[in-house]
């Protein structure tokens, strides 16, 4: 009798077995399959941070894009200059740039739109050294101001906020110094009297020892970067276009109700941005701030006033020759407009 239970017993264990080989090989299949379903797609990003653009990289870990049947590889440049050759030259169908070398691109021919808003309450500072004794910025007039890209987003942000108080694009010089740790030794060595930074450039600024005073004039209707895609893949792929902006609303979403799981998420793109947890907590916090839509305004959302204003200020600084005759092919709200807050 023993025996016979012995032999029903390796039977079954042998069933048991197969019948568990035969699942995990349909499960790696299954996977397999959805993992070839995933569309491969590069997102370019102006700069490393991992805090700045954090929801990129919270949809890409928390699976987030792949819920919505991408694979996106995130690649990190120097700048929206950048940004937009690459997305030219096709070796990326989405990035971040800022609207002002949006604007001039499209001016230039570029194929491109912008369909969600990051940083609805603006991207970047006119920060001066308290040290030079320059406390606004009309005080920059025969002054040199430091960028860190020649063709980036802050070159239009700061002619813009100089227009703004009457100081003309002849009356001031821009020099090009690369990121945030070559201005710290400019303003040492009275290169500059400021920089043009995003508010994570001044936090570095700060964090190296430098009294930053904001020069930047107040009532500026600026937005700063979001995100834009490839004219061709927004005419002929909109069902991509939707599930990228589904992903980084909800990746946003979740970054602000779960700091610390960004965090985490963070690491995988910028340890050395992390590794200090204080400064990065204070980061983030910065970025969810100037994340948060304006007014009844929700998440994602390109209000059609910041389009103007920026189109009347590359008017007035000479960066547009011409007006571009309607704003409203430039960018869309048709994928943020039942995302919710």
């Amino acid at each position: 009798m023993s025996n016979t239970y012995s032999k029903l017993a390796r039977t079954a264990s042998r069933w048991a077995t197969r019948i568990g080989m035969t699942v995990a090989a349909v499960a790696l299949t299954g996977n397999l399959v959805a993992a070839a379903e995933l569309k491969p797609v590069t997102v370019v990003l102006p700069g490393s941070s991992a805090m700045a653009w954090y929801p990129m990289i919270v949809a890409q870990q928390q699976g987030f894009f792949a819920e919505e049947g991408l694979d996106v590889t995130i690649k990190s440049l120097d700048g929206s200059g950048a940004v937009l050759q690459a997305m030219a030259a096709g070796r990326a169908e989405f990035g971040a740039p800022g609207p002002g070398p949006v604007l001039n691109a499209v001016a230039r021919g570029a194929d491109v739109k912008f369909f969600y808003n990051l940083f609805s309450r603006g991207l970047f500072v006119l920060a001066g050294d308290r040290n030079d004794g320059i406390t606004s910025a009309d005080g920059l007039r025969g002054k040199q101001i430091g960028v860190s890209t020649a063709d980036g987003a802050e070159v239009s942000f700061a002619r813009s906020a100089l227009s703004s108080v009457g100081v003309q694009p002849d009356e001031y010089k821009f020099v090009t110094i690369g990121q945030e740790g070559m201005a710290v030794t400019a303003f040492d060595r009275d290169t500059i009297h400021a920089f043009a930074a995003s508010f994570t450039g001044i936090a570095v600024l700060k964090d190296r020892g430098v009294d930053i005073i904001d020069l930047t004039p107040e009532g500026l209707d600026l937005f700063g970067n979001g995100l834009a895609v490839r004219g061709d893949i927004y005419r002929d792929s909109p069902e991509m276009v939707a599930g990228f902006a589904k992903a980084v609303h909800k990746a946003t979403t979740w970054g602000m109700k779960n700091p610390e799981g960004v965090l985490t998420d963070g690491e995988t793109y910028n340890p050395q941005e992390v590794e200090r947890r204080d400064y990065a907590r204070a980061l983030l916090d910065t970025v969810n701030q100037q994340y948060a839509p304006i007014g009844k305004n929700t998440l994602g959302f390109l209000p059609a006033s910041g389009w103007d204003a920026w189109h009347k200020s590359l008017l007035e600084t000479g960066e547009l020759d011409k007006p571009i005759e309607d704003l409203s092919t430039i960018y869309t709200n048709e994928f943020v407009e039942n995302l919710g807050e």
